[in-house]
């Protein structure tokens, strides 16, 4: 997938899931894509549906997959030791703190070599993971583990975190519909739920730090672990609570149904009222009160659930596993 240059800084842009604007991590500029970068974007993100929908053709789908990946970008890294790393990305997009490469068994940080502390920090937020001890799904299965970490010869510092083939990060997809965002919103639920257990606020959740597996409709959330911080926390001006992990998962629907803030969002004939209503109204006070609103939003929404594929035409049955 090709990188586009803010004009402004010279930075990578962020395209914005409706493939038709950019936007820069670093100096905020806003670009509207000219003709022939909003078909690419948009191409590509049908290619990546297309490919999804060979879900149930496990040879087929490796052999579609082994063929994406021949377009994969390349950036060797030199390490303080002499070593050579070399990392093949589907995508890459950067914040003011790292630079995010998914490569196809994992997901590479690179933090600047002032900001190599954000690394540490990323590992002890990981490992202060904790999971309630009646969890029966292995929520430990959609947050990171580090596979390893490496001193640049630049001063930089890169971390690798696990990841399966299958997942892709949520923007790859580009605008979905009102049922795919809905089982979306369900993992998200589960993941928030976790951060309330461990009285953690991510406040980097969305659809750069959120990867999902279309197969069997998961939800991982691996990126932004530097940027992990305790309940009650002043930041930036203001005291962050989990209830922040609430509205960025609101947030993050939005910008999947191609809203551009979630006050903006309204219902239509693929997005239901109780739906719409949910994603603009205020949270619950915890994760658990909000999941248990969530499952009646869902129910209203959608009826009787049942497990669909990501090429299930619009009006099959919303449902899940």
């Amino acid at each position: 997938m090709k990188l586009l240059s803010c004009k402004n800084c010279g930075a990578p842009m962020v395209i914005e899931p409706s493939g038709a604007t950019a936007l820069c991590p670093y100096c905020r500029s806003k670009y509207v894509l000219d003709h022939s970068d909003t078909d690419y974007y948009r191409d590509f993100y049908e290619h990546m549906r297309g490919f999804f929908a060979l879900s149930k053709n496990a040879q087929e789908r490796r052999a579609r997959a082994d063929e994406l990946w021949k377009n994969a970008s390349e950036e060797i890294f030199e390490c303080l030791d002499g070593r050579r790393i070399d990392v093949r990305s589907l995508h890459m997009h950067s914040d003011k703190e790292a630079a995010v490469y998914t490569a196809r068994q994992n997901v590479i940080f690179r933090f600047e070599p002032m900001n190599t502390p954000n690394a540490d920090k990323f590992r002890a937020a990981v490992s202060s993971l904790d999971y309630p001890s009646a969890d029966t799904k292995s929520l430990s299965d959609f947050f990171p583990v580090i596979s390893g970490g490496y001193r640049l010869a630049d001063g930089a510092a890169l971390l690798a975190v696990k990841k399966s083939e299958d997942e892709y990060p949520l923007r790859l997809f580009g605008r979905l519909g009102g049922r795919h965002a809905a089982w979306i919103v369900s993992r998200l639920e589960n993941l928030c739920c976790v951060l309330e257990y461990n009285s953690l606020v991510h406040t980097e959740l969305g659809i750069d730090s959120v990867y999902i597996n279309p197969y069997d409709h998961t939800a991982s959330l691996y990126g932004g672990w530097h940027r992990v911080v305790r309940n009650n926390t002043a930041l930036e001006g203001r005291v962050r609570t989990t209830r922040d992990n609430l509205i960025s998962l609101r947030e993050t629907a939005a910008a999947v149904l191609g809203f551009s803030k979630r006050a903006e969002v309204r219902a239509s004939d693929e997005l239901p009222q109780p739906f719409a209503d949910f994603l603009k109204g205020t949270p619950e006070s915890n994760a658990y009160d909000d999941f248990a609103l969530w499952d009646d939003v869902l129910i209203k929404s959608y009826g009787e659930r049942r497990f669909m594929t990501m090429d299930t035409d619009d009006e099959q049955i919303y449902g899940k596993r």
